[in-house]
């Protein structure tokens, strides 16, 4: 059986980790400029946005030239929080994989992202120590239900709404929701016919 399952909030805990390299950002701004730190939070949390900036190395860039700091220093810091990115990794994640895997399953990663950010992307896949358990990574910045993949033979895990009705629409084999609570989307109801929905894939029966 082919598994096709999201990464960012299905996976991964990217909100965790964004909060942590924006943190890590205004400490090192911080030692060299001398300011205070909730200040200096405040400010590249109101950058971090898709209205200005939202790849988290140009973001890096800009705050390197408007205080003078040394760009690759500020970059190392925040690749260091990425590179040991295990920790955002949820608790049950693991576990499903390993399940799949026991089965004779097939761990395809389907993960959506602008042009610009595919590096960022497999960087994050890559600190998260979870490649050993992934047959194929799809890194796209084509909407995930336009891809040529055969959807009918495939089971699609996701937690954004969007995706997931696009995906309905290409009558994948299943379709699974999961709707973590602490996910931005969590709130929106889907009525989507044979929909699973699970808060963890502890949930979820094979």
């Amino acid at each position: 059986m082919n598994y096709y399952i999201d990464f960012d909030s299905t996976l991964y805990n990217t909100s965790n980790l964004s909060s942590d390299m924006l943190s890590t950002l205004a400490t090192n701004i911080c030692e060299f400029t001398k300011s205070d730190f909730d200040e200096k939070l405040t400010e590249i949390k109101a950058m971090f946005n898709r209205d200005n900036i939202y790849n988290i190395y140009t973001l890096t860039k800009y705050f390197a030239k408007k205080y003078n700091i040394e760009e690759n220093m500020l970059l190392r810091k925040v690749e260091d929080v990425i590179k040991n990115g295990e920790k955002y990794v949820f608790d049950d994640s693991i576990e499903f994989l390993e399940n799949i895997k026991k089965q004779g399953g097939t761990v395809n990663v389907l993960t959506y992202v602008s042009q610009e950010d595919l590096s960022y992307q497999l960087a994050k896949i890559k600190g998260s120590g979870l490649s050993k358990y992934f047959d194929n990574i799809f890194i796209t910045s084509t909407l995930k239900f336009n891809l040529d993949l055969k959807y009918e033979d495939g089971i699609f895990f996701d937690d954004n709404p969007k995706d997931l009705k696009g995906l309905f629409a290409k009558n994948p084999k299943g379709l699974v929701r999961i709707r973590r609570k602490t996910n931005k989307y969590s709130k929106e109801d889907l009525k989507l016919k044979g929909l699973i929905e699970c808060e963890s894939f502890k949930d979820y029966t094979f």
